[in-house]
């Protein structure tokens, strides 16, 4: 019910407009579209509330333009699924997709110019325009005289019927004016000079065909009705019709005069939400009209939406030359989850009044179980909710009469969606087919008895049993007339058979009374049965493995053999013999004198064994018995093992070498400390533990009988070696100690040693040293004074020679300071070193061969020694080699030899 504020005004302008209660929409927001064409704008107007309409498209200040926020006289209006609302922008030749209520977010259809022309990208001012379920735009471009399909890509658009000149030819239109596509994806166009309604089945002319024809009725908007597949209302310029497609008669609905149901001039159509009413827009009275469809032409309209008094406008919610409308939002139907139908979602349409289409749903089929009682049918909800399925019921079985089967047990569900049949079982006479567990039951495809199979006659067959003889029975296998006499055991098996028959058909008849003969193991001295796996001791069978030799006795070469009994009684087996073992012939380690020997391998004892000198028992001494015949096993007795002692005082043993094992005892490289003197020897331990040391002992000195010294004033604090200590030894008259007085230990037991006293008349000699030049030198020899300069490096030789006193009369005095120059190698490109051999780099000596020229050079290289050291040694002699052409041929040539001061190093 619309609010009082507004039917109050009604009444207070005394118009003639009925100012009735309008059906109420359904729950959900509901919004009516509408192209305001001389307002230059598209508005989304309430429909449950009296907000003000809101701007989708165009400008508020209703003026026109070509930017995308402004539309010139538009005509047609569409909502896609998102929402999205498109508009034929007529007079700017293109169409807008406008996100809802947001007019500056417009943007052209990518597949279209805008630019006017009639070329597959342009368009001469559209006018309807509908959407496919496929996302694809159908325009009537009313100037280019035809139907197009379009995509928001850069695809070009297609031509759905029109030549694009006027005309009434099966291919032609005439100013086409709407468009309009139905659930079934049939397109209808309302070929408004032609006056007729096209329908088109599929995407090209060849599809197309008349669906109605009017009379100077010039039609223009249409609305299918979803509620009668294939038919539609159409307005045109005496009202509204109602046509029922197919060629039929259309009859009025709305309008027929000139102010007839308060209509002039009408245009878009609409439902509302529960299809009761059709709203019509007035584009002369700038209104839009709801109308009843049970009501009665000429006096079943209603006052909407729009102006009262005839008057435009294009704020709040008056309207201004309203043409396309479209109703947005009300309810949609859900799908119900009755049992027994089978629905294509993409043939599901669930708005009944809203989308184009409505509600629909198509190829409605019944599910298995179910069959159909006359066409299976959905009916619309009447508000938010499932819709109503019907048509289909449940197929219902009936219990089949077949004389194999015992139904006496039998649970029966017959009603096929849940069938269900369990206890049914074979009847006398009757079993399994072979490979069946069970009778098989299946439910009927239509009414009538369902199913059973797999009982048959029961029919035996031969049992293959080795434990029988059939050789010579007498058999009848049909069940009711069984027998098979003359049975007898097999061989390896006793006993009285008797045959049973089969349990089910094609199944064996069964013989009992056969068993097989057993054997019983043996107890055979010398065999091992500890490990034998005894898989079958019945005679056909018999299957004994895994027997082996007891210890002490010797498999034969082809093993143990075991024979299965050939009567009730123990099995056989062979190949086990007695063996003896010897004594060890390397009994190192082992003292045999008092040993006790029992070598028969199977009763083997060793006693009275004991270690060898120099080996001790490492826990008890063992023997252990062969494994065939040979020699047994001892074990027991190691090595002893020796160590280093810990007190080595006067024992060096930094050159020694230990072998501490006791039967291979060694200690060489064995020497005696400084201060000690002898022969050092090394004794082996009888037990484990230290060796023994011997030989070296303290080194103790006398004082010495030299002339040349005075022991006047000696202190001889200590005269043996390792803390030798003896001072105040001084030279005799005659005699000095230019550098002191030294006195040093003896090696052995003797006279300690004294130096430095010499003559005072002692004189030194010159060296014969290589590496130094004396032919400058002044020299000064007597020790006391000895003083020797001048002394050079000889050539090759660099350094600061320095000459030092000699230590007794007439010994050559001491010159140092002169190293020999050293060279290196070059790095010169032009010589090859990988074969060189530098024997001596030192001047002196100098040695280098091997050496060759590098590739691309030639010559015979010549070495000389550098002329300082750290220097590289010199090289010449390979030359870089220059190829020429010539006319006779080509020519190998070397450039001009080094001079000396080329040399390179």
């Amino acid at each position: 019910q619309f609010p009082t504020s507004i039917r109050c005004r009604c009444c207070a302008m005394k118009l003639a407009l009925a100012c009735s209660v309008l059906t109420a929409p359904a729950a959900g927001s509901v919004s009516l579209y509408v192209v305001n064409k001389q307002g230059n704008q598209v508005r989304r107007c309430p429909l449950d509330s009296t907000d003000a309409c809101v701007l989708v498209a165009g400008r508020s200040d209703a003026s026109s333009g070509t930017a995308h926020d402004a539309v010139n006289k538009p005509e047609g209006v569409a909502v896609e699924a998102d929402g999205t609302v498109v508009v034929a922008d007529t007079v700017n030749h293109r169409i807008l997709r406008c996100p809802k209520d947001n007019p500056a977010g417009c943007a052209p259809l990518q597949s279209v110019t805008g630019v006017v022309g009639s070329g597959m990208d342009q368009l001469n001012q559209p006018f309807g325009i509908a959407l496919t379920r496929d996302g694809e735009y159908v325009i009537a471009d009313q100037r280019n005289h035809r139907v197009q399909i379009c995509k928001d890509t850069a695809d070009p658009c297609v031509t759905l019927m029109g030549t694009g000149i006027s005309g009434s030819g099966a291919t032609q239109l005439n100013s086409p004016y709407d468009v309009a596509v139905g659930p079934d994806a049939a397109i209808y166009i309302s070929d408004i000079m032609n006056n007729r309604i096209i329908k088109c089945t599929g995407r090209d002319s060849s599809t197309c065909s008349t669906d109605a024809t009017f009379s100077n009725f010039f039609p223009n908007f249409m609305l299918l009705d979803p509620g009668t597949p294939g038919s539609f209302y159409v307005s045109g310029s005496s009202g509204v019709q109602k046509c029922p497609g197919g060629g039929g008669a259309c009859t009025p609905f709305a309008g027929g005069g000139n102010d007839a149901d308060n209509i002039a001039g009408p245009r878009g159509l609409a439902f509302s939400v529960d299809r009761s009413q059709v709203y019509i827009a007035s584009v002369t009275y700038h209104r839009v009209v709801a109308c009843d469809v049970a009501g009665t032409a000429g006096s079943n309209c209603n006052y909407l939406l729009g102006s009262t008094d005839q008057s435009d406008g294009n704020t709040g919610r008056d309207l201004n030359g309203p043409v396309g409308i479209m109703l947005e939002g009300g309810y949609s139907c859900t799908r119900p989850t009755t049992p027994g139908y089978v629905i294509d979602p993409s043939k599901e349409y669930l708005s009944p009044g809203v989308l184009p289409m409505g509600f629909r749903v198509e190829d409605i089929t019944c599910a298995d179980g179910y069959e159909a009682n006359g066409t299976p049918t959905a009916t619309v909800c009447s508000s938010e909710g499932p819709y109503t399925l019907s048509g289909c019921e449940p197929i219902l079985c009936t219990r089949p009469t077949d004389a194999a089967y015992d139904f006496s047990a039998a649970t029966e569900n017959l009603v096929k969606p849940t069938f269900s049949v369990t206890g049914v079982s074979c009847s006398a006479g009757h079993s399994l087919d072979a490979g069946t567990t069970e009778p098989t039951i299946t439910a009927c495809d239509t009414a009538g008895p369902y199913t059973v199979a797999g009982c048959v006659v029961t029919t035996c067959v031969r049992p293959t049993l080795s434990s029988v003889d059939f050789s010579a029975v007498d058999e009848d296998l049909n069940a009711p007339a069984f027998k098979a006499d003359g049975l007898t055991c097999a061989s390896g098996y006793t006993g009285t058979p008797t045959a049973t028959v089969c349990a089910s058909h094609q199944g064996a008849y069964t013989v009992t009374g056969c068993d097989p003969i057993m054997c019983t193991r043996p107890s055979t001295a010398g065999f091992e049965f500890s490990a034998a796996a005894e898989t079958s001791l019945a005679m056909p069978t018999f299957d004994v493995t895994g027997v082996t030799c007891q210890p002490g006795y010797a498999a034969a070469e082809a093993g143990v053999t075991v024979t299965a009994c050939t009567a009730a009684g123990e099995y056989t087996v062979a190949g086990c013999t007695e063996f003896s073992c010897t004594r060890p012939t390397d009994t190192t380690g082992y003292d045999l004198t008092g040993a006790t020997e029992n070598l028969v391998a199977h009763s083997f004892e060793v006693t009275g064994v004991t270690c060898a000198p120099l080996y001790a028992a490492a826990g008890e001494i063992t023997a252990t018995v062969c494994s065939e015949a040979g020699e047994y096993t001892l074990a027991g007795c190691a090595a002893i093992e020796c160590t280093r002692p810990t007190d080595v005082a006067g024992y060096d043993f930094a050159d020694a070498a230990e072998v501490l094992t006791a039967p291979d005892f060694a200690v060489t490289g064995l020497s005696c400390s400084p201060g000690y003197a002898g022969t050092p020897a090394a004794t082996v331990c009888d037990a484990a533990g230290p060796y023994a040391l011997s030989g070296c002992s303290i080194v103790t000195c006398s004082r010495p009988d030299n002339a040349e010294y005075d022991f006047g004033a000696v202190v001889e604090t200590s005269l043996t070696a390792p803390d030798f200590d003896v001072t105040g030894v001084t030279c005799a008259d005659a005699f000095s100690a230019p550098t002191g007085v030294t006195v040093e230990p003896c090696a052995t037991d003797g006279p300690y040693a004294v130096a430095g006293c010499v003559a005072n008349a002692a004189a030194c000699t010159r060296p014969t040293t290589t590496g130094y030049d004396f032919s400058d030198a002044a020299e000064e020899l007597t020790i006391l004074s000895f003083a020797v300069t001048g002394v050079k490096c000889a050539s090759s030789y660099v350094g600061t020679p320095a000459a030092a006193a000699c230590a007794a009369d007439q010994e050559a005095y001491t010159v140092t300071g002169c190293e020999p120059l050293v060279c290196t190698r070059p790095t010169a490109a032009e010589f090859n070193f990988n074969d060189a051999a530098e024997v001596s780099l030192a001047v002196p000596t100098f040695e280098v061969t091997g050496v060759s020229c590098a590739e691309g050079y030639s010559g015979n290289p010549t070495v000389q020694p550098c002329q300082s050291s750290g220097e590289p040694y010199y090289i010449t002699g390979c030359e870089e080699t220059t190829t020429t052409t010539t006319t006779t041929g080509t020519t190998t040539a070397s450039t001009t030899p080094p001079t000396p001061e080329s040399l390179v190093y």
